[in-house]
């Protein structure tokens, strides 16, 4: 055979096989599928008040990120961006909410709540253009909270606009305020305003917040508390005790209620209320240790039944 067409033949040959390996041994390209980012749901508030604490759940939101969410999914997304701009963006926040199918409202108040203590004239503005007056009232109620540490007396008078959670928010606004004040909100409940239910549930709201940092406080706290009528604010300040204070220690909270004296069975009281929301049996059980008959009834009825 002539060389030329041996050299030829032995050519084509190996670029075959090299070009051959080269096709084997190529992977083929994948693509990556996008991250998923899980949009971390906010919890329902319940009827009255929840903090609104925080800026979100560490993710970043954003609004591309909000409109390529689903159903409920987007609407979550979009609450959680309108918080994360809250405290810098009162307007981003809530041009967040007004992307929103359901629960506008509810975002408003936890941006107006958020933006308070950087301008809570601003922030009360918000409010009005909440259409669910539950919301409405809820958006005051968490201003006046917010600022209830920082400029007391214009939190507590502020609860005067919060409507259907008017004594919801005086009760915790000056729990707030004896933590830091005690003075001062024993000046508030010593006003006697409002009816009977209203001025009972001011002391009440003394022993709890101050019981949830300093159980010791708190007792002497309620022993700077007037009987009042049947001995209702007495025994509301210890009620708010027990349950402030079983919040972290829970059962074993009981046997410091001896602190108490004669108002002890209040104390035990504010301990199954708090119990109930997590173990009726243990409230069950906690409330036979009241000896007052009137009260251990009123104990199982609301443990058992959620009212009185």
């Amino acid at each position: 055979m002539p060389f030329y067409i041996l050299y030829f033949l032995s050519l084509s040959l190996v670029v075959g096989v090299v070009e051959l390996a080269e096709a084997s041994s190529s992977a083929p390209t994948q693509i990556e599928s996008p991250v998923e980012i899980k949009i971390v749901a906010v919890p329902p508030k319940p009827d009255g008040v929840r903090d609104v604490q925080g800026e979100g759940e560490g993710i970043v939101y954003t609004k591309e990120l909000c409109l390529k969410q689903q159903d409920s999914y987007r609407d979550i997304c979009f609450h959680q961006l309108a918080r994360q701009l809250a405290q810098s963006d009162w307007e981003g926040g809530v041009a967040a909410c007004e992307e929103m199918n359901k629960g506008i409202g509810e975002c408003k108040a936890d941006v107006a709540e958020l933006y308070a203590p950087y301008d809570r004239e601003q922030a009360l503005s918000i409010c009005p253009s909440i259409q669910k007056k539950k919301w409405k009232d809820q958006c005051v109620f968490g201003i006046a909270l917010a600022l209830s540490t920082i400029d007391s007396r214009w939190a507590f008078r502020t609860c005067d606009q919060a409507g259907q959670w008017r004594d919801f928010c005086r009760h915790d606004v000056n729990g707030e305020i004896s933590v830091v004040d005690l003075d001062l909100s024993l000046e508030h409940c010593h006003a006697e305003e409002g009816d009977l239910l209203r001025r009972k549930t001011c002391w009440h709201g003394i022993g709890k917040y101050i019981a949830r940092v300093d159980v010791q406080r708190a007792f002497h706290a309620c022993e700077q508390v007037p009987q009042g009528p049947q001995n209702l604010y007495v025994e509301n300040c210890y009620h708010g005790l027990g349950w402030g204070a079983s919040e972290a220690s829970g059962l074993a909270f009981a046997q410091s209620c001896d602190q108490a004296n004669e108002y002890k069975d209040s104390c035990l009281l504010g301990i199954a209320y708090n119990l109930r929301r997590f173990d009726v049996d243990q409230a069950v059980t906690l409330c036979a240790q009241v000896k007052r008959q009137d009260l251990q009834r009123q104990c199982r009825s609301f443990v058992l039944n959620g009212r009185l």
